[in-house]
């Protein structure tokens, strides 16, 4: 009886077939850690709901209304609201960290809204179009940003000058991983002439609905800026929309 075995070819051809399964397996690795990654980008931003409506309570209602104004002619006693086309909207945006748990409220954009196909569009978010303050319909000032000792949003501060209560909301530029941008509905989404949408602001409401987009990534580190991160742009970001509403 003779022993059998494996020959030189044999071995050979073995190796490497063994070699092109596991580097067919490592080639998917780094797509397996980019999705697993995804997912848990998606699953934290799910997970704002709560701290969205959280911190919307506490900038209450006027800062909330008037900082995502979509409408024009909201307090006007002779007609409805009507949908601003050609003209500036307003968007509160909230930042949250990569870890999620909080959300707070960084400024308030102004930015251009365009109808086009009767579908509105409006302008990308750009740092120089924040606000500070408004002058309501009713005569009132309405501030989105005030002085050191009662902040309203994260524009203008930081956080080595904040006092106690303000520095638990600072969340440092580099780490605003999530945007939460909150606006109105629009009154006629589908176009003029169409039924208004049951969600557009009335002020004669007990509540206020809002359509809020989380989009992530917004800032990342960057050491070779200037201000040591760098804001991605919307055409980059993943997203999910959902609503919310706030009482008055």
């Amino acid at each position: 009886m003779t022993a059998q075995g494996f020959t030189l070819i044999e071995v050979i051809i073995s190796l490497g077939v063994f070699g092109l399964i596991v580097s067919g397996l490592f080639s998917l690795l780094p797509w397996g850690v980019e999705n697993v990654s995804k997912i848990k980008d998606r699953s934290t931003a799910l997970g704002l709901v709560d701290a969205v409506q959280v911190e919307l309570e506490r900038l209450g209602f006027s800062i909330v209304e008037h900082g995502s104004k979509r409408l024009t002619g909201l307090y006007n006693p002779s007609g409805e609201p009507e949908d601003v086309i050609n003209a500036e909207v307003r968007r509160l945006i909230l930042v949250s960290p990569k870890m999620g748990g909080e959300a707070v409220l960084e400024r308030v954009v102004e930015s251009q809204q365009v109808r086009i196909d009767n579908k509105f569009k409006v302008s990308p978010l750009m740092i120089s179009d924040e606000l500070d303050e408004v002058v309501s319909e009713l005569g009132g000032e309405i501030q989105f940003n005030r002085s050191q000792e009662e902040p309203v949003s994260l524009t203008g501060f930081e956080a080595s000058d904040f006092l106690t209560h303000s520095r638990e909301r600072w969340i440092d530029e580099k780490d605003r991983y999530f945007a939460i941008i909150c606006s109105q509905f629009a009154k006629q989404p589908a176009g003029l002439g169409t039924p208004s949408s049951r969600h557009f602001h009335h002020p004669s409401n007990g509540y206020l609905a809002l359509q809020v987009n989380i989009e992530w990534p917004y800032k990342v580190f960057d050491p070779s800026e200037p201000d040591g991160f760098k804001m991605i742009e919307e055409k980059y970001r993943s997203k999910i929309s959902l609503p919310v509403a706030i009482s008055r």
